[in-house]
C-alpha cells in the first residue's frame, strides 16, 4: 500500500497542471464561502427596503448551523474536483502510463487502488478544507462557544465527504469507460445536467427519486435560515438514513464496476 501511495503522489507532485487546477479549486471554494454572507446581506437589505415586514439579519457563519450551510454551499462546486479526476485518469490512457506500470510489474489491482487513492484524496482534501473554513468562520462569528454547540452538526461534513466521494466515483467510472478526456468530460456533464434530470420526468416517482445524482443532491438539504422560517418554509435539518444508504450503495457500485473494467479490459 505504501508503494501505491508513493507512485500516486509522485505523479501528482510533478504535475504543474494538477497544482494549478487544485489551487483554482481551493481559491474558488474559499471565495464562495467567504463571499456568501455579504451576498445574502445585500439581498436582504434590498428586499427589506421594499418589504412591509422587517427582514431579520442573517448570518450563515454561526455554530451549529454553519456546518449545514457551508456543506450545502460547497456542494455546488463538486464538479471542479470531478473534472480534475477525469482529466488525470484519462491522461493515464492517453499517454499509456497505465500500460507501462503493468509492464513494469504492477498488478491491475494495484493500479486500480493507485487511482482509488487519488479519488479518495480529492474527496478528503475538499472535506478538510471545508472543515477548516467552517471552524475558522464559526469561531469568528459565534459569541457563546461551547464544545457541544461547535460540533453538534459536524456530521454534515461527513455527509459532504460521502456526497463528493460518490460523485467522484461516477466521474471515475465515466473516465475509465470512455478514456478520452474531452469526450469523458462532455459525457459526464450531460449525464449530470441533462440526461438524468430529463429522464426523471418520464420515470415513476420512486425510480426517479432513486437515481444517482438525485440521491447525491438529496443528502444535504437546503439550510433552514431565519429568512426561510420567516416565510414559513422549512427544510430538513438532519441527514436522512435512506439517502445515506443509497449514496453509499452508488459509491460501492460504481467503484466495483470501475474495478471490473480495469481488471478485465485491455489497457
Amino acid at each position: 500500500m505504501r508503494y501505491i501511495y508513493r507512485i500516486t503522489t509522485r505523479k501528482l507532485f510533478k504535475s504543474r497542471t494538477f497544482w494549478i487546477m487544485l489551487a483554482l479549486y481551493g481559491f474558488s471554494l474559499s471565495t464562495l464561502i467567504f463571499g456568501v454572507e455579504a451576498f445574502i446581506r445585500n439581498v436582504t437589505i434590498n428586499a427589506g427596503n421594499n418589504s412591509p415586514i422587517p427582514i431579520p439579519e442573517i448570518s450563515v457563519y454561526t455554530f451549529p448551523d454553519i456546518w449545514q450551510n457551508l456543506s450545502y454551499l460547497t456542494g455546488f462546486l463538486k464538479l471542479f474536483p470531478a473534472l480534475i479526476l477525469i482529466i488525470f485518469v484519462t491522461a493515464e490512457y492517453s499517454y499509456k502510463t497505465n500500460r507501462q506500470h503493468i509492464m513494469n510489474g504492477m498488478s491491475r489491482e494495484s493500479y486500480f487502488f493507485s487511482q482509488l487513492v487519488f479519488l479518495v484524496g480529492m474527496a478528503l482534501f475538499s472535506t478538510l478544507l471545508l472543515v477548516f473554513l467552517t471552524l475558522f468562520l464559526g469561531f469568528q462569528h459565534t459569541s457563546d462557544i461551547s464544545l457541544s454547540l461547535v460540533f453538534s452538526k459536524s456530521y454534515f461534513s461527513l455527509a459532504y465527504f460521502m456526497e463528493l466521494l460518490t460523485f467522484l466515483s461516477i466521474a471515475f467510472f465515466t473516465a475509465i469507460i470512455i478514456r478520452r478526456s474531452g469526450l469523458a468530460i462532455i459525457t459526464f456533464l450531460l449525464l449530470y445536467s441533462v440526461i438524468e434530470p430529463i429522464s426523471r420526468f418520464y420515470l415513476p416517482e420512486m425510480l426517479a427519486q432513486s437515481m444517482p445524482f438525485k440521491r447525491i443532491g438529496n443528502l444535504i438539504d437546503v439550510p433552514n435560515t431565519s429568512l426561510m422560517k420567516l416565510f414559513g418554509v422549512s427544510f430538513r435539518t438532519n441527514i436522512d438514513t435512506f439517502d445515506l444508504l443509497f449514496v453509499i450503495f452508488y459509491a460501492v457500485f460504481f467503484l466495483f464496476l470501475s474495478y471490473l473494467l480495469v481488471k478485465k479490459r485491455d489497457l
